[in-house]
């Protein structure tokens, strides 16, 4: 009669082996909806406001920012600054309960009641889901019985990170403070543990996560900001009780393929890595706040809630904030030189999951961080295309010529450029990352055609390990050398198109610049 403690025994290890079982990996999605009453893509102002305590914080992009409503009726009105579609909306509810009715309008003189909800203090979030509409005004009004506190007023619709790529300074010290996970930064949430109940799709769409009751101890999200990040503060939104917050980065987030062949993340490597920030919520008033000891620089973030006790239902929203100096956008900027040449720069940002990545200011420090960069680099499907024309001719004509042209695509530099003799120089620059050491390898093969149809192709590879030692070499045996051939050929020879000095800031050309991706910025 030995059955039942055997079976206890193996009840024991397969719950043990659940807890421990590897998290499968979330696949990317390439765009996102932002919110469009704050951040730096927003163009909405408070218009007006009544029984609403510090109502400029309903704009703020700081999650944990509040505004006080007393118990009767309130209201506050927002200007879109013009016409947008919207889908949805929700505000965090911290104690108050009533009813919330939210309209919209396309003049301030015709309203459309989108939604009414009825909401007890219990309720965490308050979301509101209606059909699309195009709208310039949106009014929340609230008739309460008991008052409070509402944060995080969000309105969803048409509006995405699509197009964008923010740009950070080498040190992350210049700019100004945005929150990288919930606005334009490109982050991604990658794993989510346990399940979210609300549905894996809108957990990692919207940044809200409403984690089932769990045997597990911890709440995590890893995200993927797409490229290196250098990050300064970190803050929760969550149910209201005491709860411990860890903050852990990566250098290179440490996945292996499962048997399925798919990547896999497994949790006992927290226990590998000491978390960067720790705060707690000893009251449990559903907010906080938590700084490094100084500035964390990664591509990979987990944040970790532990509640003092097992709920039924937690619920929380993180955040990362981190200084951007700029930016860009999809653009074209024409720009007239000192010598009369005129420069044209046409940005394309890519997929908005590491926009940008290729032109990054902010460098790795150790081989994990150059693997994690240097997958985000090759991943980057921004186009840079830099032209320069020669004076008197206008680049807006059909068929003009530029002397010189970059265009540059993630890890791929082409530059073409015609000497005053009808020399053409084109050169192929590309960049691999070893994944296993980190190590760069820069391959760059010129070829130079001369009017009488000689072509001379130089092949150079420069490798540039972790420590940022450089060796060049043509075959990897050798520590510098330089192969050349010359051949005869009736083609044009050029390898590819595309690439132009950039406008230096005194507008003048440079000719040792080959790139710039910071022209016609939108200041965050």
């Amino acid at each position: 009669m030995k059955l039942a403690p055997t079976i206890v025994i193996l009840g024991s290890l397969l719950t043990a082996g659940s807890i421990q079982a590897k998290w499968s990996r979330i696949p990317i999605i390439k765009e996102k909806p932002v919110n469009t009453i704050s951040g730096p893509a927003s163009n909405a102002l408070l218009d007006s406001s009544s029984g609403i305590g510090r109502a400029d914080s309903i704009l703020s992009s700081d999650i944990t920012a509040s505004s006080t409503v007393s118990a009767g009726k309130s209201f506050v009105l927002i200007n879109l600054g013009k016409p947008v579609l919207i889908s949805s909306s929700s505000f965090v509810n911290d104690g108050i309960e009533g009813r919330a009715t939210l309209s919209a309008s396309a003049d301030k003189n015709g309203w459309a009641v989108l939604e009414e909800k009825v909401f007890s203090a219990a309720d965490r979030t308050v979301e509101f889901k209606f059909a699309g509409m195009q709208a310039k005004f949106v009014k929340l009004e609230l008739a309460l019985s008991k008052g409070g506190i509402i944060r995080s007023l969000q309105f969803f619709g048409a509006a995405t990170d699509k197009g964008y790529a923010v740009k950070q300074s080498a040190d992350g010290k210049g700019g100004k403070p945005m929150d990288m996970i919930n606005g334009l930064g490109g982050a991604r949430v990658v794993y989510a543990a346990p399940k979210p109940a609300n549905g894996l799709d809108t957990a990692i769409t919207y940044n809200k996560f409403a984690f089932p009751e769990s045997d597990e101890k911890y709440r995590t999200i890893i995200y993927d900001f797409g490229q290196l990040r250098i990050l300064n503060e970190f803050a929760s939104v969550h149910s209201p009780r005491p709860v411990r917050f860890e903050v852990f980065a990566f250098d290179n987030l440490p996945e292996k393929e499962d048997w399925r062949g798919r990547m896999a993340f497994d949790p006992s490597d927290f226990g590998n890595l000491a978390p960067v920030a720790v705060a707690e919520d000893t009251r449990g008033t559903g907010t906080l706040k938590a700084k490094p000891a100084k500035a964390v620089k990664t591509r990979y973030l987990a944040l970790r809630w532990e509640p003092e006790f097992n709920p039924p239902d937690f619920q929380c929203t993180g955040a990362a904030e981190g200084n951007v100096v700029n930016i860009v956008t999809t653009n074209t900027v024409i720009v007239t030189n000192a010598d009369g040449t005129k420069t044209v720069v046409t940005v394309t940002v890519g997929d908005a999951h590491g926009a940008g990545a290729a032109t990054s200011n902010v460098t790795p420090e150790n081989a994990g961080q150059m693997i994690a960069q240097g997958t985000a680099t090759s991943s980057d499907t921004t186009v840079v295309v830099t032209q320069t024309f020669a004076a008197g001719v206008d680049p807006t004509a059909p068929g003009a010529t530029p002397i010189s042209s970059t265009t540059t695509t993630g890890t791929s530099t082409v530059t073409v450029t015609t000497q005053p003799d009808g020399t053409v120089v084109t050169t192929s620059e590309s960049k691999t990352v070893d994944t296993n050491t980190g190590t760069v390898v820069t391959t760059a093969v010129t070829e130079t055609k001369a009017p009488d149809g000689t072509t001379t192709t130089t092949v150079n590879q420069t490798s540039t390990d972790a420590s940022g030692n450089t060796t060049t070499t043509a075959d990897g045996t050798t520590t510098t050398t330089s192969t050349t051939s010359t051949t005869t050929t009736n083609g044009d020879g050029n390898l590819a198109g595309g690439s132009s000095p950039s406008p230096s800031g005194n507008g003048s050309t440079s000719a040792n610049v080959t790139n710039t991706i910071s022209t016609a910025a939108t200041s965050p």
